[in-house]
């Protein structure tokens, strides 16, 4: 029977797992294909947004562990997977604010100017410091292949417990129980 606390576990798994998609195809579009300020506007605005509600994610796990069964059968990489999607999920919009609010450009909430730019005596905007600015750019940008790599890892896990160990892992973070 599913609960409300079940309920909500399920929409900010998955609306976690949406917004995540959602942020590194964004992010890796704008980093190879031509520049486009909508496309950094966006992700920007994103990032923020998503920021704050890391905040409640982080006090859902917290309140409310997960139940999966992987986790029950004592499975420390299952935790130690979990634990780290969790670290990434708080560093990636810490990096990324460092990142762009230390670069010199500007930063928004869709109109909302949050971070304003750094503009020269010559009109170009100029890194508020270079060294945190490049520092932060690097790390977000290693971290966002290494989320990539542990978002396959978690669904190979998932599939694993639905195909080969034919448990309910996987139906039990679907909606359709």
């Amino acid at each position: 029977m599913n609960t409300k606390k079940d309920n909500i576990t399920k929409i900010l798994h998955w609306g976690f797992a949406y917004f995540i998609l959602t942020m590194l195809v964004l992010g890796f579009t704008m980093k190879n294909t031509e520049y486009s300020l909508s496309y950094y506007q966006w992700h920007k605005s994103l990032g923020v947004i998503f920021s704050l509600f890391v905040g409640i994610r982080l006090y859902w796990r917290i309140v409310h562990p997960w139940q999966s069964l992987a986790i029950q059968k004592n499975s420390r990489w299952a935790d130690v997977i979990h634990k780290l999607l969790i670290i990434l999920l708080c560093i990636m919009p810490i990096t990324g604010l460092l990142n762009s609010g230390f670069s010199g450009f500007s930063v928004h909430l869709f109109d909302l100017v949050i971070i304003p730019e750094n503009i020269n005596v010559a009109g170009h905007n100029e890194p508020f410091n270079r060294d945190i600015y490049e520092t932060a750019k690097l790390i977000h940008n290693i971290l966002a292949y290494v989320f990539v790599v542990f978002i396959f890892i978690h669904i190979a896990a998932a599939l694993k417990h639905h195909v080969i160990d034919k448990d309910n892992t996987l139906r039990n973070m679907l909606f359709n129980k």
